[in-house]
C-alpha cells in the first residue's frame, strides 16, 4: 500500500496536537513526515509507565519523489538508534547486541544515547522540569544533541519504540537558509558543550577553529540559566554519560600528544583527507588553511594519527607504489586492537616512520607513498602546525 504526505492533514494535526497538550503530553512531530497505523499508543502507553522516558518512533522513509511510504518489515531486532560524533553532529549506527538482550521481545523500548529530535513524545510536566529548549539556542542546529545529553544527564531516559512506526522524507538538501551561515549551528553547539560535556568539550574544539573561537571569545550567549538548571536537577557529569550510556563511544585522547594540521617541509602544504573521504581513499596535499576540517589530525598515545571530526579515520600505510590513504581505525576500544599499517612513529630527524614496514611517508611529485627512509630529504620531513 502507497501512503502519500498532504498539506491538508495541518489542521486536523495541530487540533489532535493541541487535545495532547490538554492530556499532559507533548507529541513534538515537525514537518515532512507521516504517521503509521496505530502509532500513537505506544508512545503514550511508555510514558504513563515510565514519566521520564523521551519516546521517539521508529522511524522509516518516505520517498522523496514518489511519497511513497516504505512499510517497515517486521524483524527480531530493532534497526537503529541514535549515537553523536566528535564533531557534535547527530547520526545512526546499529543496537549493540547487549542492549537487544535486555529486551524480552520486539516490542521492548531501545536504549539511544542520541535522538533525531524531529520526532518525540514527552510528558509535558517532565518537559518542563528538565528546561524545554535552551531558549537561547538560534534557529537550528545542535538542539537535539543538547537534549540528549540534557535527558541522560539530568535522570531521564531516550527510547526508541518499535511498535510505533513514523515515516520521514530524508531531503538531500537543506531547505534552510541561515543569515549568518553555518555560524549559527556552531553558536549552538559550543551553547552545548559549555553546559554539559565538562573536561571533553576540548575534544569537539579540537576539531572546530571557529567553535574554540567563539568559545574562548565568550561569543554564544548567556548560558548562566542552563547552568543553574543542571545544578538544581543534581545532573550528571559527561564522564558519567560516556560511560553508562554510551560507552561505545571512542573517546579520543583529552590531551594528544601532538594535534592539528601536518605540514610537509619540502612542499609546505598540508596533509588533507579530500572531499567525501570516508576512508579507502588516497589523501592529498592541499595548502595550509589552519581551519581543521580535512586537515585535522591527532597523534595519539597509541602512536596512531587519527583524522576523527567524524568517522574514525587514520593514516594507514601502504606497500609502494599504492598510495597511502586513510581507513578505519582499527583501534576502537575494548577488545580492539592497533593495526601495524596504523602505528607511526615520528623520528627525531620529523620523518614519520611506519615500524612494521620500516618506510616513510614521503610526499613525492603529487602521490603520497611509503619509501625508505631519508633524513636529508624534506619532502619526507613533516611537523604539526
Amino acid at each position: 500500500m502507497q501512503y502519500s504526505a498532504q498539506s491538508s492533514y495541518f489542521i486536523p494535526w495541530m487540533l489532535f496536537f493541541a487535545y495532547l497538550l490538554w492530556l499532559g503530553i507533548k507529541g513534538l512531530f515537525f514537518c515532512l513526515g507521516e504517521c503509521f497505523h496505530g502509532w500513537l499508543e505506544p508512545l503514550l502507553a511508555r510514558i504513563v509507565e515510565e514519566p521520564t522516558a523521551v519516546v521517539s518512533p521508529e522511524i522509516t522513509t518516505i520517498d522523496l519523489n514518489t511519497f511513497q511510504f516504505h512499510k517497515p518489515v517486521a524483524t527480531a531486532r530493532a534497526h537503529n538508534r541514535g549515537n553523536f560524533d566528535w564533531s557534535l553532529t547527530f547520526g545512526w549506527e546499529g543496537i549493540p547486541e547487549y542492549e537487544n538482550a535486555k529486551r524480552k521481545d520486539e516490542t521492548y523500548p531501545v536504549k539511544t544515547p542520541t535522538f533525531a529530535g524531529g520526532l518525540f513524545s514527552i510528558s509535558k510536566v517532565y518537559f518542563e522540569k528538565i528546561g524545554t529548549y535552551d531558549d537561547k539556542m538560534e534557529i537550528w542546529g545542535g538542539e537535539n544533541v543538547e537534549m540528549s545529553f540534557r535527558v541522560w544527564q539530568c535522570g531521564g531516559q531516550l527510547e526508541i519504540i518499535p511498535c510505533s512506526v513514523v515515516g520521514h522524507v530524508f531531503r538531500t538538501k537543506s531547505p534552510h537558509t541561515f543569515p549568518k551561515g553555518t555560524e549559527v549551528i556552531t553558536r549552538n553547539q559550543v551553547r552545548l558543550a559549555e553546559v554539559w560535556m565538562d573536561d571533553y568539550k576540548l575534544i569537539y574544539y579540537r576539531r572546530s577553529q571557529n567553535a574554540a573561537k567563539m568559545a574562548s571569545e565568550k561569543n554564544f550567549g548567556d548560558i548562566s540559566d542552563r547552568l543553574k538548571l543542571r545544578e538544581t536537577l543534581q545532573c550528571k557529569n559527561f564522564s558519567w554519560y560516556l560511560t553508562n550510556v554510551y560507552p561505545e563511544a571512542f573517546v579520543p585522547d583529552l590531551t594528544p600528544v601532538k594535534f592539528g594540521a601536518l605540514r610537509n617541509k619540502g612542499a609546505q602544504q598540508c596533509l588533507d583527507v579530500g572531499e567525501n573521504n570516508n576512508g579507502g581513499k588516497p589523501l592529498i596535499m592541499y595548502v595550509c588553511h589552519n581551519m581543521g576540517g580535512n586537515q585535522y589530525f591527532e597523534y595519539t598515545s597509541h602512536n596512531e594519527l587519527r583524522h576523527n571530526i567524524g568517522k574514525q579515520l587514520c593514516l594507514h600505510a601502504t606497500m609502494y607504489p599504492e598510495q597511502v590513504k586513510v581507513e578505519l581505525c582499527t583501534l576502537k576500544g575494548k577488545g580492539t586492537s592497533l593495526a601495524p599499517e596504523q602505528e607511526w612513529i615520528f623520528t627525531e630527524e620529523e620523518l614519520l616512520k611506519n615500524p612494521s614496514s620500516g618506510k616513510c611517508l614521503h610526499k613525492k611529485g603529487d602521490k603520497l607513498l611509503m619509501s625508505p627512509c631519508n633524513p636529508s630529504d624534506h619532502h619526507q620531513q613533516w611537523a604539526f602546525s
